[in-house]
């Protein structure tokens, strides 16, 4: 087959496809695939990013298949004109009717998708991404010295990546931190924001200041380091909010033991693989802090189904699915 691949003027979504078509090409190398403008040249089948489908995909009747991102022009009606928002739901409803395949991150994305687009659930495939690529081998022992050094990183800490914004509740590990047992610290990577002040101010109310940490400018090829040199990673996010799977994916490639909000999309990256919580029970939170933080037993029962549920993130794992969805077009 000869496979077209989306590309955008977003800087985000021809990297994510560049990098979807080296994965493509390498575990399946009897395609050929084409990103860009060309891509729409005498291909056998099209995968799209955006709103709408190239005409010449319309006309010539390809098979396609669409990949949706987010429908925040539904969830968050504020941000947008009303023609803005009526012009993108006209497109993306009239794409995705006709593609054969629409392909989304999360169950509750997909519920989405069939009651607010009115678009068939048979044909919407719920698949984990892409993520970011793997980074080749661990960080060497000088490397997490010099990230450590680099940010002035505490011995144990606790690591949250993230939007700096309420609906992540850093304030729940917080409040857990005056309480528990461990000195641990708490490392908070996000751009500084109105909240980001704020916590800072409750952190020094509670005395806990000298234990928390804000890396506004992160650069991004020290995460893998980052990721192993935590403690724990905490990710909690409200089930409204937007929130994404990388951090838990990296979490769950680098073993770290995890502490998640129960929210369908935390559950369904992670699995079993992570102790979950309500960020506003305050018990639960440290509770599970606690055990993530000093029980050695917790921790490498976590770190086994780690290892084996990152492997549902693994390139080879993408790609073939995806090749599933492709061949049954």
């Amino acid at each position: 087959m000869k496979i077209g691949l989306d590309t955008a003027p977003a800087a985000l979504r021809e990297t994510y496809f560049q990098h979807l078509a080296s994965v493509l090409a390498r575990y399946a190398p009897e395609h050929e695939y084409v990103i860009g403008t060309e891509a729409n040249d005498g291909v056998d089948l099209y995968h799209g990013f955006r709103s709408s489908l190239p005409l010449s995909v319309h006309l010539r009747r390809v098979p396609s298949v669409m990949t949706v991102p987010n429908l925040n022009f539904l969830r968050y009606p504020h941000l947008y004109t009303f023609a803005e928002r009526l012009f993108v739901l006209t497109l993306y409803r009239r794409a995705l009717r006709r593609a054969g395949r629409v392909i989304t991150v999360s169950a509750p994305a997909r519920e989405e998708l069939s009651e607010r687009l009115n678009i068939d659930p048979s044909k919407i495939e719920v698949m984990v991404p892409l993520a970011v690529p793997a980074p080749h081998g661990n960080p060497s022992q000088a490397e997490l010295e010099h990230v450590r050094r680099k940010y002035a990183l505490p011995e144990h800490f606790i690591l949250m990546i993230g939007t700096v914004e309420s609906r992540h509740n850093h304030q729940a590990v917080f409040a857990a931190l005056a309480d528990v047992a461990s000195p641990a610290g708490v490392v908070v990577c996000g751009r500084r924001t109105a909240w980001s002040d704020y916590l800072l101010g409750y952190a020094r109310a509670r005395r806990i200041a000298a234990r928390v940490d804000f890396i506004y400018e992160l650069t991004p090829s020290d995460l893998p380091a980052l990721f192993r040199l935590a403690r724990v990673f905490a990710y909690l996010p409200d089930a409204d909010a937007e929130a994404s799977v990388v951090p838990v994916v990296e979490a769950l490639r680098a073993g770290l033991p995890m502490v998640l909000s129960d929210t369908q999309v935390n559950r369904e990256a992670a699995g079993e693989a992570a102790a979950y919580v309500r960020p506003e029970a305050r018990g639960e939170v440290l509770a599970a802090l606690e055990n993530a933080l000093e029980d050695v037993s917790w921790r490498r029962t976590m770190q086994e189904r780690e290892r084996r549920r990152a492997e549902l993130f693994s390139e080879y794992a993408v790609a073939e699915r995806l090749m599933q969805i492709y061949t049954s077009l």
